[in-house]
């Protein structure tokens, strides 16, 4: 499986990873349709000094994907649907991620991109709930930059 990794400040390089194992409960596995350029991902590029990450990492901070499985327990998505990513690992536990508040989360893991790989990648699992399907008419592009 392709994906665009940050070997070195200023220095991308086109990868094969391995593919995603099957999405486990709660997850999804994407098929990424496009990624939009975010601040972020120019800052991990140009190596800022506070970005505590380790090399090399996938980039991309927001992008669009198409559902291509589900996992256990998932029931809001189907194979086939496009959604826009929440690009944060949230926690799902603290009261902020229960009321589906995540931008609020108390124990956020990192930003896909920047601290985890990111979404320029063919597959990616992710849990279900930092996923949001584009109402009809929302191009992959544009779902790529919903959130």
């Amino acid at each position: 499986m392709r994906a665009l990794q940050l070997i070195e400040d200023r220095r991308l390089e086109t990868v094969d990873l391995p593919p995603p194992p099957p999405p486990s409960l709660g997850e999804v596995t994407l098929r990424i349709k496009a990624v939009a350029l975010n601040h972020i991902d120019v800052w991990g590029w140009r190596g800022m000094a506070f970005a505590k990450r380790k090399l090399p990492l996938v980039v991309g901070a927001e992008a669009s994907g198409e559902v291509d499985a589900v996992g256990p327990g998932v029931s809001s998505l189907l194979p086939g649907q496009l959604v826009s990513i929440y690009g944060a690992r949230t926690c799902g536990l603290c009261r902020a991620c229960r009321e589906g508040r995540d931008n609020l989360c108390e124990h956020v893991s990192g930003v896909h991109g920047f601290h985890l790989d990111g979404f320029a990648q063919e597959k990616i699992n992710l849990p279900a709930r930092l996923l949001v399907p584009a109402p009809p008419g929302v191009t992959e592009i544009g779902a790529a930059a919903a959130p």
